[in-house]
């Protein structure tokens, strides 16, 4: 009787001397538990896709699964992962620039003489209203305009492609094509597309516009942009 009593009270000075020891094992083991379930939800045990974009080239990034231990060869592939999707997402941005630029719809071309009062003309830059570029595709001539601003946009009466071709035996430069087209109504960035037909040479184009506001003087301005290029 008295072993079993002694039995007993080592069992409680047992229990109560390890007692911090149990809670702090049991708090452990739940908190370990509720990390490993929330990993689990930020950090899937399986490959995450995050991207997919296909143009020709089909580009995949993933994310692996973070271990158990990760160390800083792993770290430093994720670090390289994350620089894989940030570098597609830029891709994608200009993939879809790409795929808005083809898709733009070319200006109608105006026919007859928008200005009959006119006897001519007057040149003037520019570049305070717009940027205007010229792209040589193929048999295609493209002349992409894009304003500063939407207002500038709306003031446009026409836009204008005037092309010239430089006589090599006499030097003086001898009209092509002169033709307007309807600006775009709401639109900052209009496209003027031409057919690449003409012959070869040495060529001049200028690519401009002219103002509501002069469509019926005698010598309107043509805001313009020159470029000389060899066929």
């Amino acid at each position: 009787m008295a072993r079993r009593q002694s039995k007993k009270k080592k069992l409680k000075i047992y229990v109560k001397k390890n007692w911090p020891k149990a809670v702090s094992w049991l708090i452990g083991a739940i908190m370990g538990l509720v990390l490993a379930k929330a990993c689990n939800m930020i950090w899937p045990d399986s490959p995450v896709i995050v991207k997919e974009q296909t143009d020709t080239v089909k580009f995949v990034h993933s994310i692996s699964p973070l271990p158990e231990e990760p160390d800083s060869n792993m770290r430093k592939h994720i670090e390289q992962q994350l620089m894989n999707i940030d570098l597609l997402n830029k891709y994608e941005k200009q993939i879809k620039k790409r795929i808005q630029d083809n898709s733009i719809e070319p200006c109608k071309m105006v026919l007859g003489n928008p200005y009959p009062k006119s006897k001519g003309y007057t040149t003037k830059s520019s570049s305070s209203f717009c940027l205007i570029e010229l792209r040589r595709n193929g048999p295609i001539i493209d002349i992409v305009f894009s304003f500063i601003r939407q207002d500038y946009a709306d003031l446009i009466n026409t836009l204008g492609v005037k092309i010239s071709k430089k006589n090599s035996k006499d030097g003086y430069s001898y009209a092509v094509l002169d033709q307007n087209y309807e600006p775009q109504l709401g639109k900052k960035d209009m496209l003027v597309r031409m057919v690449d037909d003409i012959p070869s040479g040495e060529y001049t184009i200028e690519a401009g516009f002219i103002l509501k506001e002069d469509r019926l003087n005698q010598y309107p301005a043509f805001y313009r942009q020159t470029f000389n290029f060899k066929k």
